[in-house]
């Protein structure tokens, strides 16, 4: 694999009015997803910022810390949800952070609206001393779910991110990919670069 900056560059040519994201595609061989064994779920952590994210924060003992981070904050009390409140909310956050001890009552409540969209909940230690770097991990953190069909689609940066970041994020990702597939005794088959209104260019 060669990833260039000139490669990124070219793709960034392709301009719309909006800021795009880079997502990378890749296509695995000899993984028979008919065995639930064989299903690939986790989550990767890259080197540098994927792009913002909304977090909703259901937390109790730290509600003074969680109200410093701006983001969406949820206590206990709550937690009364009807159906379409459940699934607007499902569908408005990308991550869903939880002091552990709520993590039961939050999965029996929201779970089956949060799982539904691949969505990650995060337990949260009660003794957590900085919340702050918890979110900043999130910003660099795609989840990826291989259920139906081998491949992989996901961000790796902004178009307006340095090149460099870019690669940088592409190649740890792909290794980490390389061995997940591995652990199911599958192969990255190809792999590609896209802008989210782009053709794709292969890398792989």
């Amino acid at each position: 694999m060669d990833i260039t900056p000139q490669m990124i560059k070219e793709l960034k040519k392709q301009k719309r009015n909006f800021t795009q994201t880079v997502d990378l595609i890749v296509n695995l061989s000899n993984l028979d997803l008919k065995k639930p064994e064989n299903r690939i779920r986790d989550k990767i952590k890259l080197p540098n910022k994927i792009k913002d994210v909304k977090v909703c924060l259901i937390v109790d003992s730290l509600l003074s810390k969680a109200k410093e981070t701006g983001c969406k904050v949820l206590t206990k009390s709550d937690l009364e949800f009807t159906k379409r409140e459940a699934k607007k909310l499902a569908k408005e956050y990308d991550f869903f952070v939880i002091e552990a001890p709520l993590m039961p009552i939050v999965a029996k409540i929201l779970g089956k609206y949060i799982s539904s969209r691949n969505k990650p909940m995060i337990p949260l230690p009660p003794n957590i001393k900085d919340l702050k770097s918890v979110i900043k991990d999130l910003e660099k953190t795609i989840s990826i779910n291989v259920v139906k069909n081998p491949v992989i689609q996901m961000a790796v940066g902004k178009e307006d991110a340095e090149e460099e970041k870019i690669i940088e994020n592409c190649k740890y990702a792909i290794e980490r990919i390389k061995e997940l597939a591995e652990q199911k005794n599958a192969q990255i088959k190809s792999a590609y670069l896209k802008l989210t209104m782009s053709k794709p260019i292969r890398i792989l």
